[in-house]
């Protein structure tokens, strides 16, 4: 898998690569998990992007480390990096 560029760390995540019956449900569950998870936001319009809030960038950076690369679907590894503020 290619380096992921990413911005500085931060307390909002930003997936892409999801696949397109990725729901919000599915994704607060998937993140739910993690220490300071606040809340998922899909793009509307958009089904393979969105944005995870956590409380702090270092809750934010824990999650993104435990989940990069994890495949919703066999097709689809997920691909994380910190939100461009």
């Amino acid at each position: 898998m290619p380096p992921v560029l990413d911005y500085p760390p931060n307390y909002i995540l930003f997936l892409n690569n999801l696949p397109e019956e990725t729901n919000e449900m599915m994704l607060s569950m998937l993140f739910n998990q993690f220490p300071g998870f606040k809340e998922v936001c899909l793009v509307p319009g958009r089904h393979d992007i969105a944005f995870v809030e956590f409380e702090n960038d270092g809750q934010a950076g824990a999650a993104r480390d435990a989940l990069q690369g994890f495949k919703i679907t066999t097709s689809h590894a997920m691909k994380i990096t910190y939100a461009k503020k």
